[in-house]
């Protein structure tokens, strides 16, 4: 199953070739590290430059209130940045093949699984998504290509979350759970799709692997406390994450909120905000229990639009899931309207940030309503894969009420 063909290699090959041509034009990289759209105050590759900068000179990295990210990030690019130049671009490069080649893996997993399911009679000749395609899709999503070149340290996380389900699909409950663990330490939000990664272990050993993930969080906590000597990252990783005390632009939709909310409401909204995220947790993986690997990339999505510093690379993660569930394409309504909402915020909203910070002819207004769009393109998204997947369940338990008329009493 591991055994690569030469169409996968070369797709692998191409796409590594690629990110390193974009990064040895140094401008281009440096350009894209600086994008709001790419770049959070949690993810930014500049401010963990910085970071790593404080820490080697013995100045304490999180009390300057400029360096939002974990312990271990900064231990590894404390090593990293000692080494030549090339080493980053072929670092991050690199990370994005594994992820493509977890899903490659994901897929295949998935398709073993879905043999002994039942379908619908049309799909019964139809032959599945080819892995490859789905590492392809992946590999060379505009997001994918522009998030990698960035720099941007949330690929750490996408690829914990990849390999998390990976091990869960293997039925290896400990990796699975050091996986989300990891990702968890890094963003926080992944904590979100522990119950649907039970449900896809499925080893009625809930316990104890809720056990396995705080164990490895108390694990990578610990380590982050003798790495940096104190607890003062808590409130800098996390405490920016859950609070928004960075109120950077990016393209979510709480810093704008944030910035025009009178101090004596933000307590409030600021629990309704984060709440509302969580919140949809429950409800996915108890509709979707017997589909959890598709709750996971619904899930993934949830996070990508709700979270309070999103940024392209994570709706780079859940578009590269989605083409796994092939079998939704056919339900699926709003795919022009989709495709529109996405091409237009993706390049209306550079011109708008253009217009807002440099021109001076514009302002908060313009880049918050391009983010609007945005978010607006990627709920119409999940509501309409889940609208597919609901159906197409419907379709394959009732094969007799295909193609009748519905009636509303």
């Amino acid at each position: 199953m591991t055994t690569l063909s030469k169409k996968s290699k070369l797709i692998y090959t191409t796409a590594f070739i690629l990110r390193l041509a974009i990064f040895s034009f140094p401008s281009v990289s440096n350009t894209l590290a600086q994008r709001v759209e790419l770049s959070t105050p949690v993810t930014s590759f500049k401010r963990l430059t910085e970071g790593v900068f404080l820490y080697n000179n013995n100045v304490p990295p999180y009390d300057g209130g400029v360096f939002h990210q974990s312990p271990l990030l900064l231990c590894l690019f404390s090593f990293i940045m000692t080494l030549p130049s090339f080493t980053i671009p072929l670092v991050f490069s690199t990370i994005d093949l594994l992820i493509a080649h977890a899903l490659y893996l994901i897929t295949q997993l998935k398709q073993q699984r879905d043999t002994s399911l039942k379908k619908l009679q049309v799909e019964k000749d139809i032959a599945p998504i080819s892995p490859c395609t789905v590492a392809a899709l992946y590999l060379f999503n505009p997001f994918t290509i522009l998030s990698c070149v960035s720099r941007s340290t949330l690929l750490f996380t996408n690829l914990s979350i990849v390999l998390s389900l990976l091990s869960a699909l293997k039925g290896k409950s400990k990796p699975t759970m050091f996986w989300i663990a990891l990702a968890s330490y890094l963003s926080f939000y992944p904590t979100m799709l522990l119950p649907a990664l039970l449900l896809v272990l499925n080893d009625n050993k809930h316990f104890y692997s809720i056990g396995l993930f705080a164990g490895w969080l108390s694990i990578l906590f610990t380590f982050s406390r003798l790495f940096t000597g104190s607890w003062d990252f808590m409130s800098s990783t996390y405490g920016t994450i859950i609070f928004v005390t960075d109120l950077t632009p990016n393209v979510g939709m709480f810093w704008y909120f944030f910035i025009e909310i009178f101090d004596q409401f933000r307590s409030f909204f600021m629990v309704v905000f984060q709440f509302h995220t969580f919140i949809f947790t429950a409800p996915i993986c108890i509709k979707l229990r017997h589909q959890p690997i598709f709750a996971i990339t619904v899930l993934c999505g949830v996070m990508a639009v709700f979270k309070s510093y999103p940024s392209a690379s994570d709706a780079s993660l859940y578009l590269a899931l989605i083409p796994i569930h092939d079998e939704l394409f056919k339900y699926c309504r709003y795919g022009f309207l989709i495709s529109n909402l996405f091409l237009y915020a993706t390049g209306l909203a550079p011109i708008f940030w253009h217009l807002w910070i440099y021109a001076g002819s514009g302002n908060a207004n313009f880049f918050y309503a391009i983010t609007l769009v945005y978010n607006l393109g990627q709920i119409l998204l999940l509501t309409d894969i889940v609208y597919a997947c609901l159906r197409r369940q419907f379709d394959v338990e009732n094969p007799d009420a295909i193609g009748k008329p519905v009636l509303h009493k």
